[in-house]
């Protein structure tokens, strides 16, 4: 039986949790993002276990979590993440916090041998828990959190450390920790790379190459149009216009408002007369275009 999970939403809360931190020599860290439902994405919950305890922070109601750099530099507590590199990368870019000291589960298992290194799959085979999938792509920005989200996000942690400590002596006995340490030190060392769009990126749309010239000229109009409506709204590209929307736009090529009807997958804000007709103005202009030759 788990003990109740702790939401540390407030100034107070942190500097209790921190303090209790200090003290213990392993801490279990996970993170969930927007990333699936924002352009720019940004951390919505840091999930912390240690000393038996689950703890669930709340970034978007914690002003300055800048007191939480201190453990994650501290190189006498060994943060224990599950495939780090994402979680690292969320928590350099958006809190600037330097990482010392991790030991990546999934990395561990890679090097062991499992041939599945999910951790839903790699929890069920050490403690027979089952996660539940449905809120694997939750929009973790959403508030306020139930009950159900809470537990599915502190399972994340709540098995970590002792998954770490199997894992480690397994590491031992095959003579391969110094090989894990090693790779564990380069995970705390990566950066975040800015974010680039490449425009001539369209073509590697799958079924793009099949499509002739003007096809093609319309799907890279659709394509640059799709990245700066995402930024503007601040939505992830797929969800303005999916890239099989795209396609199917650039081959059939609507030829007036009504067509947009016909057009599988196409969001139904796309099927209103202003919308439409400012997305149909687009496809004329860029299938009238000249100067880009496709072959």
């Amino acid at each position: 039986m788990m003990n109740p999970v702790h939401v540390i939403e407030k100034p107070g809360e942190l500097d209790a949790l921190l303090e209790r931190l200090s003290n213990v020599r392993y801490v279990a860290i996970d993170t969930e993002s927007n990333s699936f439902y924002a352009y720019f994405e940004k951390l919505c919950l840091i999930q912390i276990s240690a000393g038996g305890e689950d703890y669930i922070l709340d970034p978007l109601a914690l002003k300055d979590l800048e007191p939480l750099g201190e453990i994650l530099a501290d190189p006498g507590i060994e943060k224990v993440f599950h495939a780090a590199s994402n979680d690292v990368l969320g928590l350099k870019r958006d809190f600037h916090f330097k990482i010392c000291n991790l030991f990546d589960t999934a990395h561990a298992c890679k090097l062991l041998g499992y041939k599945q290194l999910g951790l839903a799959t790699i929890l069920e085979q050490h403690f027979g828990v089952a996660l539940d999938k449905k809120w694997q792509r939750h929009d973790w920005e959403r508030r306020p959190l139930g009950r159900e989200q809470l537990d599915y996000a502190r399972l994340d942690t709540h098995f970590l450390i002792e998954l770490r400590h199997r894992l480690a002596a397994d590491l031992h006995a095959r003579q391969l920790w110094e090989t894990a340490k090693e790779a564990f030190d380069k995970a705390c060392e990566q950066e975040m790379q800015e974010r680039s769009f490449h425009p001539e990126a369209f073509i590697q749309i799958r079924g793009a190459r099949s499509l002739d010239a003007p096809g093609k000229k319309i799907l890279k109009a659709l394509y640059l149009y799709r990245e700066e409506e995402a930024r503007k709204r601040n939505r992830a590209p797929f969800r303005i216009l999916s890239n099989d929307a795209l396609l199917r736009l650039a081959f059939h090529r609507p030829k007036d408002v009504r067509d947009f009807a016909q057009i599988k997958g196409l969001p139904r804000s796309y099927q209103k007369s202003h919308t439409a007709q400012s997305l149909l103005d687009l496809i004329r202009r860029a299938e009238n275009s000249t100067g880009e030759r496709w072959h």
